[in-house]
């Protein structure tokens, strides 16, 4: 049994409430139970004492039944409503409940309910762990896709054109360069944009127009190939600064595209005049890249050979990096992150980089040789490091897992400074399993799986289906997704990675805008910028396993 934290304070235990007692009239509607008071009334918001029994009405009227928070405390209700007291099982899960029936601890053991940072409202501590999450859905372990069922269905989002994912070996060969740096060096200058904080002047946008220009191309060009060597950003042109939509904004970059991973395949196109960038494609996005992140083959069948392997190693934990090497500084300290796969090779008792092998996986990593070329070198990558043998099971349970390791992580839009935004973050839980899902929302939303259109379910409506709705499952509204981890207390939570929200700490009609730029625990009552819940905004659910 895992270890579940105190989830009130010591100041709560023990309390006496005072809950209104009326002599009424249960009255059934469908499956649904309402109380009638002897005024002729129905109870809604508020607690009914019936004999020696205290149940709760919600604000519809009807009988509450699961985790309740009321007035900061948490109290649960059996499925025949009724409020429960003292030791009981709930999810196999020991907990203790005061003689008021305030929630006192969970679990066999428990520990102070400071874990030293806050939450969102309406989380406790039990709640930042994915087996809270994984003990209350019974079908967690069970496979959603097999490893054959993932790779069909990776062909099939491939072969979707709406999905935007690419298939890199079937395009065409050749090209005509002065056509294509013709069409990249016409785009039109964004507007609101800052460097340093003041706006960005015509002239900046006019030397990435003439770094693409001056190009050294012509027609018939043939397409190279290429891996990323390091984990690198693709941006929409050719620059190195932070273009931000705010000038008091540094972190935030409006022309990011995608985070390209290590050893990720990459179809290379040409090369800037000054040869500092790459336009690049993977298999998911477009854009331009450091050309020092990149490593061109020396043909299309060294390309396939390299991702022909036969064995692999994804890493699993939200970073890994390697060990640092004075003498080998192309892999000292690497940083490779969630879902980056590289070829395991069984090489026992070998010296690599000058350190025998024992207690390190040995992989096969893209470097780039002085003339940019690929080659490819031995590494260790330690036993202790958060990375496993083959793909991930396709679990419910695995998601979360997976999912959790982020919470608390920054938010980078387009993937800048080595971080995630909410439709990346997705992404790169699933790429743990093998899943090649598209780069971003509207794109998602093109899968050839199970989409449930959400847009015209009343409050109501949508809190069905949600009970019905596997963990781990993908929720939208436009402009954010998030991963589904299900109800507790009548709330229905998501793990995300999310720029901003209405701050929930002040009164109504006074709430800011919170810059939150982190993966958060957070239920659905959470406000939008423009004041409707992320509930009532909810558009679509995805389910890529049906």
């Amino acid at each position: 049994m895992k270890k579940w934290n105190i989830l009130l304070a010591a100041a709560l235990c023990g309390t006496i409430l005072c809950f209104p007692s009326y002599a009424g009239t249960w009255v059934q509607e469908g499956t649904d139970w309402k109380y009638l008071d002897d005024n002729g009334a129905y109870a809604a918001g508020q607690w009914v004492l019936d004999g020696t029994d205290y149940y709760y009405m919600d604000g519809h009227g009807y009988m509450y039944t699961g985790w309740l928070n009321y007035k900061d405390a948490w109290y649960y209700m059996e499925d025949s409503g009724r409020m429960v007291t003292g030791d009981v099982q709930i999810n196999g899960v020991p907990c203790h409940f005061d003689s008021s029936g305030a929630l006192v601890s969970e679990g066999v053991e428990t520990e102070v309910l400071d874990m030293g940072f806050s939450f969102a409202p309406y989380v406790t501590s039990p709640m930042c762990e994915a087996g809270y999450w994984n003990a209350l859905f019974d079908a967690s372990d069970d496979l959603l896709l097999t490893p054959d069922q993932i790779s069909q269905l990776n062909q099939r989002i491939a072969e979707t054109p709406a999905a935007n994912v690419t298939d890199l070996a079937a395009l065409p060969e050749t090209f005509d360069g002065p056509a294509l740096t013709a069409a990249m060096a016409a785009f039109t200058s964004p507007s609101g944009l800052y460097l340093n904080g003041q706006p960005v002047p015509e002239e900046y946008y006019e030397a990435i127009r003439a770094n693409i220009r001056d190009a050294a191309v012509w027609a018939d060009m043939p397409l190279q190939y290429g891996f990323a060597v390091n984990h690198t950003l693709m941006k929409a042109h050719p620059y190195g600064d932070a273009l931000s939509d705010s000038p008091d904004d540094p972190e935030w970059d409006d022309l990011a595209s995608s985070s390209v991973y290590v050893n990720e395949p990459l179809a290379v196109y040409f090369f800037t005049a000054d040869g500092k960038y790459a336009y690049v494609r993977s298999a998911v996005c477009p854009g331009w890249v450091p050309a020092e992140d990149v490593a061109v083959c020396q043909s299309k069948a060294e390309w396939l050979d390299a991702q022909n392997m036969s064995q692999v190693l994804v890493v699993t934990g939200e970073k890994v990096r390697l060990e640092g090497s004075l003498a080998y500084p192309e892999s000292s300290q690497k940083m490779l992150s969630m879902g980056t796969v590289l070829e395991l090779v069984s090489k026992p008792d070998t010296l690599v980089n000058d350190r025998m092998s024992w207690y390190n996986y040995v992989v096969k990593l893209p470097q780039r040789a002085e003339d940019g070329t690929f080659v490819q070198r031995l590494a260790l990558i330690p036993a202790n490091r958060d990375v496993s043998v083959g793909y991930l099971p396709f679990t419910s349970g695995n998601i979360l897992d997976q999912a959790f390791k982020s919470l608390g992580n920054r938010y980078g839009w387009g993937g800048m400074l080595d971080s995630q935004d909410c439709s990346s973050y997705v992404r790169d839980v699933y790429r743990c399993f093998g899943l090649n899902i598209p780069r971003n929302t509207t794109w998602q939303s093109a899968m050839p799986v199970q989409i449930t259109s959400l847009a015209s379910m009343d409050t109501a409506a949508k809190e069905a289906f949600l009970r019905t709705l596997t963990p781990g499952a993908i929720l939208q509204f436009p402009g954010h997704e998030m991963l589904y981890l299900g109800e507790a207390g009548g709330r229905f939570y998501t793990l995300n990675d999310v720029s901003s929200l209405l701050s929930p700490l002040d009164p109504d009609g006074t709430r800011a805008k919170l810059r939150i730029r982190s993966v958060i625990l957070n239920d659905l009552s959470t406000l939008r910028a423009n004041g409707d819940t992320w509930l009532e905004q909810l558009t679509s659910a995805i389910e890529v396993w049906k």
